[in-house]
Order: C-alpha cells, then sequence, then structure tokens
C-alpha cells in the first residue's frame, strides 16, 4: 500500500536496510530502505513509519523518500482502515 506513493525510476528497486520499534508500548515500527539501480548504485532512501495508537487502535503510516542529498521527494502520511 505504502510502496504506490514513492516514485521509482525504471530499473530501480527496493532493498530493506533496518528495522526498529519506538515508543513507549513500541507502538511505532520504522523501516528504512535504500533506493538501488540496477548496477547497484544507491539513488536515495525511503523511511516508513507505522504507528498504531493505543486508544482506538488507528493506524497511520508516513512515508518519507529522500535522493542522495537528501532533498525530499515524497513526504505523505495515510490513514489505514
Amino acid at each position: 500500500m505504502w510502496k504506490e506513493k514513492i516514485i521509482l525510476m525504471d530499473g530501480e528497486e527496493l532493498k530493506h536496510e533496518n528495522s526498529k520499534t519506538s515508543g513507549f508500548l513500541q507502538e511505532e515500527d520504522i523501516d528504512t530502505y535504500s533506493i538501488i539501480r540496477a548496477d547497484g548504485t544507491k539513488t536515495g532512501s525511503v523511511k516508513v513509519v507505522d504507528h498504531t495508537a493505543v486508544k482506538g487502535f488507528k493506524r497511520t503510516i508516513w512515508v518519507v523518500q529522500t535522493d542522495l542529498n537528501g532533498k525530499e521527494v515524497v513526504n505523505t502520511r495515510f490513514d489505514v482502515r
């Protein structure tokens, strides 16, 4: 679902780099990905934060994609039902 929000050029793919949890009750799952060209060159990164509210169990996903210079390409947040 969140992968539809990012922008990949032809031949680029995501490589999972790291996962961690955060928050008092570990209510946030944070995943980081590198964007890799077919030749193995890194062109950017993606950070995905999946937060589940303790009250009401509302889920929100935040996606931030940056290029190699740190410029934001995508910054979006949406609720999951």
